[in-house]
C-alpha cells in the first residue's frame, strides 16, 4: 500500500510545534468570565397604554438603551419606568428589557407589553415600578397567570417563556 503524498503526522507536528512555542506569538485565550453573559442585549421600549412608541437596544447597558430612546425625535417628556425583565431568577443576569410608559405609572388598567422572541425566551424574573405591582403573563403556549411584582421566579410555565404581559396596579 502506497503512502499519500503528504507529511506523516510526526513530521507535521515537528514542523508546527516551534511556531506554536515562539515567544510573542499570541494565541486567543478563552474569554474571561464576566458579570453578565455576553449574549445579554439590553433593550428599552417606550409604550402608551395601547401600543409601543419606540425601542432602542444596547450591547453595553440598560442605561444606554434608555438614553437612546430619550434622544429620539418623537420621544414624549414623560417616560416613567414600569417594569424591568431579568435574564435569571432573583433579578440576576442583567436587565434584558425595560418598559417605560408615556402616561405615568400603572393604574388598574395598566399597560399591555409585548416581548420580542429573544427576550420572551430568556425572562426569568421581573421587577415593577411606579405603582406597577401585578402582571398578567401570557406564555408562547397561551397559558396565562397573574403574579405579584416583584417576581423573583416566574414558575415552571413562565420561566424563559413570557410572550406578553399586562402590567397594572391591583
Amino acid at each position: 500500500m502506497r503512502r499519500p503524498p503528504f507529511l506523516p503526522r510526526a513530521r507535521t507536528l515537528a514542523a508546527v510545534l516551534p511556531a506554536l512555542l515562539t515567544p510573542g506569538l499570541t494565541v486567543p485565550a478563552a474569554a474571561a468570565p464576566s458579570a453578565e453573559p455576553a449574549t445579554v442585549r439590553h433593550c428599552a421600549v417606550l409604550v402608551s397604554p395601547t401600543r409601543a412608541l419606540g425601542q432602542a437596544c444596547s450591547d453595553r447597558s440598560a442605561a444606554e438603551a434608555v438614553q437612546r430612546i430619550a434622544a429620539g425625535p418623537d420621544s414624549p417628556a414623560d417616560q416613567t419606568l414600569l417594569l424591568e425583565e431579568y435574564a435569571d431568577a432573583n433579578f440576576g443576569g442583567g436587565v434584558l428589557y425595560s418598559f417605560y410608559g408615556d402616561a405615568g405609572g400603572c393604574d388598574a388598567t395598566g399597560y399591555h407589553l409585548v416581548n420580542y422572541i429573544n427576550v420572551a425566551l430568556n425572562v426569568s424574573s421581573m421587577q415593577g415600578y411606579n405603582n406597577c405591582n401585578r402582571a398578567t403573563l401570557t406564555s408562547p403556549l397561551d397559558k396565562t397567570e397573574t403574579v405579584g411584582l416583584p417576581a423573583g421566579y416566574l414558575g415552571p410555565d413562565f420561566n424563559d417563556a413570557v410572550r406578553e404581559l399586562q402590567v397594572f396596579h391591583g
